[in-house]
């Protein structure tokens, strides 16, 4: 079993006491394995791309088994980065190229693992989600300064910058480890599990075989000074706006040098702050009625259907009817994938 990198070259720093079940890198690894493993469509996409030779239009009929992932793949493909709209999987395939496939790919498969609470830091339930896709949309903000090579790996590795957390949650859980007040310091991980988040991140990266700059981004997103790589630094910077802007009093205070240590003046970042859905302000799905919208927000709030209807005086069954013109509007296939796309799109 493969183990994570020493971090021996870390700064002694004061930690809370040991667990009562000494946790090795080898069970965050088995933990590792056992959480990220990929659906049997990814894991078949997966073959192929590893083949080299695959035919696209065997890659394309792949990914058109989930329509989960085939809806990401076309909404990358039309994407802002390009000019000219794909109306096929396979056209989309080539536009992204494997790169960006392959870290979808992860995207998609662990959305699940975000959207959860997350006891062991004491995150409620779609809060991991909502930060990774702030993070993302900074981060792609901020990689539109260079080169454009680089933009759509910055957003993927904003997304996915945290994936190591809800795993060591779990096993804290399964060893029984404790903290009151949840994890909320690097230092804490790794007295506790001997690594931490992002490195547990990059390491399940790398196994899926996601290019190096990418993983570096995930990685290298909680160091003292900013990376020198394209893709790593904006997820970096990103980082730190994201929760300054949510009022972390840490990031506030280290926020100016960040920003002017990645050669950001400061009226520059306020432009980017001003312009990220934390300050924008959500914009409207089209095509949904005033309730369809309202129930959508609350649904991405964290409420369950059941929590809806009592907010909103109706049924639960007239929610699940919105819910239904809602995917069908917004051709999803369920709620998990409305509230990706919503989150992409700033309309929660």
């Amino acid at each position: 079993m493969p183990t994570f990198p020493a971090l021996a070259e870390r700064p002694p720093t004061a930690a809370p006491a040991p667990p009562t079940a000494r946790v090795t890198a080898r069970v965050v690894a088995e933990a590792a394995e056992r959480l990220a493993a990929p659906s049997a469509v990814v894991t078949g996409v997966l073959q192929l791309l590893d083949q080299g030779t695959a035919p696209v239009r065997l890659i394309a009929a792949r990914v058109s088994q989930s329509p989960e992932i085939a809806v990401q793949v076309l909404r990358l493909g039309n994407s802002a980065l390009f000019s000219d709209p794909v109306d096929t999987i396979e056209r989309a395939v080539v536009r992204i190229g494997e790169r960006t496939l392959r870290a979808l790919l992860l995207a998609v498969s662990t959305y699940r693992l975000l959207e959860g609470a997350v006891a062991g830091y004491g995150f409620p339930r779609l809060y991991l989600v909502r930060h990774s896709g702030e993070v993302a949309t900074m981060a792609q903000s901020l990689a539109r300064k260079g080169p454009a090579a680089f933009v759509s790996q910055a957003y993927l590795a904003g997304l996915l910058h945290d994936l190591g957390k809800p795993i060591l949650a779990t096993v804290a859980e399964e060893r029984g480890v404790t903290i009151p007040g949840g994890i909320t310091t690097i230092a804490e991980e790794r007295e506790l599990f001997g690594t931490d988040h992002a490195k547990v991140g990059a390491w399940i990266a790398r196994r899926w075989g996601l290019p190096e700059d990418l993983c570096l981004a995930m990685e290298r997103h909680h160091d003292q000074d900013p990376p020198g790589e394209a893709v790593a630094r904006p997820v970096w910077l990103a980082d730190i706006a994201v929760h300054a802007a949510a009022g972390d009093a840490a990031a506030i205070e280290r926020l100016p040098a960040a920003a002017e240590a990645c050669g950001m003046a400061s009226d520059a970042l306020e432009m980017v702050l001003m312009a990220s859905p934390e300050t924008d302000g959500p914009r409207r799905p089209p095509g949904l009625t005033d309730r369809e919208v309202q129930v959508l927000r609350m649904l991405a709030r964290g409420s369950a259907a059941k929590q809806v209807a009592h907010e909103l005086g109706c049924s639960a069954s007239t929610v699940h009817n919105h819910l239904h013109h809602i995917y069908r509007k917004l051709e999803v296939s369920g709620q998990s994938q409305a509230l990706l796309l919503a989150r992409e799109k700033g309309w929660v």
